[in-house]
């Protein structure tokens, strides 16, 4: 009846009763659109996470694919033949720190073979298995290598002894060696081939006034280390047992 009659009294209330209605169901209405916010807010959150995801695995595979590029063009320069592998474990902070690695002896890989990277020297292979090895890295007490200075062609024995410096022992005072001079692997080491980069002379001191006491710091940052190469080279077998015989080493 309010809707047919036309009466002015009745359209007003109808006016009324129509914007009240309208005003009830507006307000109603704001509830699912609350709902549907959260929805597509979420599905914002979940896309921009996707994408976060996507972005990191693309700065990692370029950043993979620049190292790789640099092992691959150093292998290609290097005359010996010589296995890439990842590292799958490391410890830095004791007294034998060593790396584990993906490769073994299914890959050709015996104790003793050195471990390099295009930048120097690593270690050398100390154990193995079928599928993985493990490394004696240069921070381990146990590693000694026969080393010279480039430059002068000093020669000593450079040896960890804690921290993230090596000490290159055996050196009188009156050497010629400055800060700054590298140091490669020497041609006395049966361990490792001749002119692997070790590192560079980073102090000069005395040691009771007789020897230099030598700080190197290696060209190798272990701690962002992930790729390495094993050189497929074995120390003399027949010169070790002499140099065992006849010298004790």
């Amino acid at each position: 009846m309010v809707f047919q009659n036309d009466n002015v009294q009745i359209r007003f209330m109808r006016a009324a009763a129509v914007s009240v209605i309208g005003l009830v169901q507006s307000s109603f209405s704001v509830i699912p659109n609350v709902f549907q916010l959260e929805r597509e807010n979420r599905n914002l959150r979940e896309d921009n996470n996707s994408l976060a995801i996507e972005l990191s695995q693309l700065k990692e595979a370029k950043l993979e694919n620049l190292r790789l590029t640099k092992m691959l063009e150093f292998k290609e320069r290097t005359k010996y033949p010589m296995v890439s592998a990842k590292i799958l474990g490391k410890t830095l902070i004791q007294t034998r720190n060593t790396i584990t690695l993906n490769t073994g002896e299914n890959d050709g890989i015996k104790v003793g073979m050195p471990v390099i990277t295009e930048k120097g020297l690593i270690g050398k292979i100390i154990a193995t298995s079928s599928s993985y090895s493990i490394a004696q890295i240069i921070f381990n007490k146990d590693l000694k290598i026969s080393a010279k200075v480039q430059r002068s062609r000093v020669d000593g024995i450079i040896a960890w002894e804690g921290e993230t410096n090596l000490l290159l022992k055996n050196v009188s005072k009156s050497a010629d060696i400055l800060e700054g001079d590298v140091l490669i692997t020497s041609e006395y080491s049966n361990s490792f081939p001749a002119g692997i980069p070790i590192g560079y002379v980073t102090s000069l001191g005395t040691i009771d006034n007789l020897f230099k006491k030598v700080l190197i710091k290696p060209f190798v940052n272990f701690e962002t280390l992930e790729e390495v190469f094993v050189l497929k080279n074995l120390s003399n077998e027949e010169r070790q047992n002499l140099e065992k015989k006849f010298l004790g080493k």
